[in-house]
């Protein structure tokens, strides 16, 4: 069995020395498996004294605690008679954080009744006194010894601080280091942490641990240029050692933006002047601070300038950034700034596009349509629906056929039924050029006048923006001249009798009741007291309103009239107030043919979209073929052909029209 007991021995001895906690020169612990000088006999208490040695065995004989020299606590364990006892287990432990114990665990086995740990500070700035505690179980009686351990910090100098190498380019980095001794000797392993710090850049890490041979290092990645330092430090001692970081090349120059990208013509309403960006970048593609930088345009087309200035220098700011305001022209066009280096022109970039757009709103390229100029509502002579929609858009360019600025205002205002604006009377057109608004059919329905047409159920809607008057651009400088042909505008007003001429005053047809239009206002300066001439412009001003002078700002301006249309087929006695011409009727009629003009009982168009079908009563092999089966989008009566075959005549035809689920017949004998 003594073989196994000594194999068993050697492997306890050699885990004690892989943790640290083995024998050093002198000091015996551990154990083999045998009791070299007894076990102690049954029902001994035995003996536990403690020391604190050094790594010979020699004691220390103030039980001081050393920053420098490896100390370990030596517990000795005997029997009554003196004997060792091996293969005990000691546990040490102490009472404070100030030292550390290795391994940490505390616990050791006796050889030849010795067992030792290794015990030191903390770390170097520990201090003050720390309670030992041995303890160990023999025959079942537990004997524990004490002793108290005094800890002084060690005294840290730095001193050998070195940069390697002394000087880089910024963005690159360094090593620096310094030696830390501790009471005259080399700092131990991990025993010291050494803070460091740079002007130029920062440190990596921060607080760098001493080595094995006594130096704490770090790495500065350099963020600046100049004569730089690096500072180590512990507690009060400090050491400096100097380095340069030079500036890495220019390398280029780039674009950052234009903002914004789209501006609009010296006159508009809109943004005119736009911010452009570049940056001067370096090898490491970061900004370089105070670089003379030029910039220049690619074109002046209609005056495109830098905001008063020629071509000019500016030094970039702390982050490389330079940025020149660039102002628009009277012509639509597309610029690019190119910005070089002055110390060196090779080095230059263009900013993408600058696109120079739109001008005011003009009066020749302001346009209004519907999407259904007749729809389902009613009127005076005929079934009324309220809530039916109708979409009305406004077009807005400028005097070069380009959108206006999205975000331009257009009013609306009706005669009857209700916009649906929300709540601000107007909209703002898009990034399409135009805006839309839905008109609500309901009440009020208009009642007709006898200065222009009669018919109720007409509604004229008018749209009105800021914009400029249009003019003949004779020297295609897209801006006007004294002596240029222009059309002159007045106050616009609200056709209500469409007519083209403004009426204060009258009496509805039908009703008898007080109707009168109404005027808009426009900017004082743009009104006169001369007749409006007669051009593209005609009935769109009040009369004797005009000036005779250019306005680069009045009010543009388009009127557009949708029908509240019945839901029936107006036949039978028609209101003497409707045109004979507007009404329903057989327009002509053979054994061959059939065309009918068809209105609803106010004379207007059926709504758009009504279905239109033929039915063949009496006679045989009599078939009828409909050209135009739906009624298309008008403001008049709308006209439809019937094709028969085989048709001897005295059959009747029905002409049937549905609208909103409810059918109608128009019945036509075939002569």
């Amino acid at each position: 069995m003594k073989p196994i007991k000594y194999l068993s021995g050697l492997v306890i001895f050699l885990l004690l020395s892989a943790c640290g906690g083995g024998s050093p020169e002198g000091v015996n612990g551990g154990s083999t498996g045998g009791a070299t000088g007894g076990s102690g006999a049954a029902g001994s208490t035995g003996q536990l004294t403690l020391q604190l040695v050094r790594s010979d065995g020699s004691a220390v004989p103030d039980n001081k605690l050393s920053q420098i020299e490896e100390l370990f606590l030596k517990a000795t364990v005997r029997n009554d008679a003196g004997g060792a006892i091996d293969s005990a287990r000691v546990t040490f432990a102490l009472d404070s954080t100030e030292a550390v114990l290795v391994p940490v665990n505390g616990v050791a086995l006796t050889r030849e009744g010795l067992a030792t740990i290794k015990i030191a500070p903390t770390s170097v700035g520990s201090q003050g006194i720390v309670t030992a505690k041995a303890s160990v179980t023999i025959n079942g009686i537990d004997i524990v010894k004490e002793m108290f351990l005094e800890i002084s910090p060690g005294t840290v100098q730095l001193s050998n601080i070195q940069v390697i190498p002394l000087e880089v380019q910024k963005g690159q980095s360094l090593v620096t280091s310094v030696s830390v001794s501790v009471n005259g000797a080399a700092a131990s392993s991990n025993s010291v942490g050494v803070s460091f710090s740079s002007t130029c850049g920062e440190v990596s890490p921060a607080i760098a641990l001493v080595d094995s041979i006594g130096k704490a290092t770090a790495v500065v990645q350099t963020d600046a240029v100049g004569s730089c330092v690096v500072t180590a430090s512990y507690k009060a001692s400090a050491v400096q050692a100097n380095y340069t970081v030079a500036a890495p090349p220019i390398t280029g120059i780039e674009f950052v933006s234009a903002s914004p990208s789209r501006i609009y013509q010296a006159g508009s309403t809109a943004i005119k002047t736009s911010i452009v960006s570049f940056k001067v970048i370096d090898s490491l593609g970061l900004g370089v601070a105070t670089i003379p930088v030029t910039a220049n345009l690619t074109n002046t087309d209609g005056g495109i300038n830098f905001c008063g200035s020629p071509n000019k220098s500016i030094n970039s700011d702390k982050n490389g950034v330079v940025s020149f305001s660039v102002c628009s022209g009277t012509l639509p066009a597309t610029v690019q700034v190119r910005a070089s280096i002055d110390a060196n022109p090779a080095l230059y970039s263009d900013s993408n596009l600058l696109t120079i757009q739109t001008g005011l709103p003009t009066q020749r390229f302001f346009d209004i349509t519907a999407t259904q100029l007749n729809y389902y509502v009613g009127g005076l002579f005929t079934s009324k629906f309220n809530g039916n929609e109708t979409e009305i858009s406004v077009f807005a360019a400028d005097r070069q056929g380009n959108p206006v600025p999205p975000g331009t205002p257009i009013v609306f205002v009706a005669e009857g039924g209700q916009l649906i604006t929300s709540g601000a009377s107007s909209c703002l057109i898009g990034q399409d050029g135009r805006c839309s608004i839905n008109l609500v059919g309901q009440d009020y329905r208009p009642l007709g006048s006898p200065l222009g047409d009669p018919r109720p159920g007409r509604v004229t809607v008018l749209a009105y923006a800021d914009g400029e008057e249009s003019f003949v651009d004779a020297n295609f400088n897209n801006r006007f001249d004294a002596g240029e042909l222009f059309e002159d505008l007045g106050k616009p007003f609200l056709d209500k009798d469409e007519n083209g001429i403004f009426s204060s005053f009258y009496l509805n047809l039908v009703a008898g009741t007080s109707e009168g239009e109404f005027i808009y206002p426009i900017i004082p300066g743009a009104v006169g007291a001369q007749a409006c001439p007669d051009n593209s412009s005609i009935g769109l001003s009040v009369q004797n309103t005009c000036n005779g002078i250019w306005d680069g700002i009045t009010k543009v301006r388009r009127q557009i009239t949708v029908v509240f249309s019945g839901g029936e087929i107006g036949q039978g006695e028609f209101n003497l107030s409707i045109p004979k011409e507007k009404q329903t009727q057989v327009i002509s009629a053979s054994k061959e043919k059939i065309i009918v003009r068809l209105s609803d009982l106010n004379g207007n168009p059926l709504p758009a979209s009504t279905a239109l079908s033929v039915e063949i009563l009496g006679g045989s092999g009599c078939a009828g073929k409909l050209f135009g089966s739906v009624v298309g989008n008008s403001i008049e009566p709308t006209v439809h052909e019937i094709t028969l075959d085989k048709c001897a005549g005295n059959e009747t035809v029905l002409l049937k029209a549905r609208i909103q689920d409810k059918e109608t017949a128009l019945s036509i004998k075939v002569p």
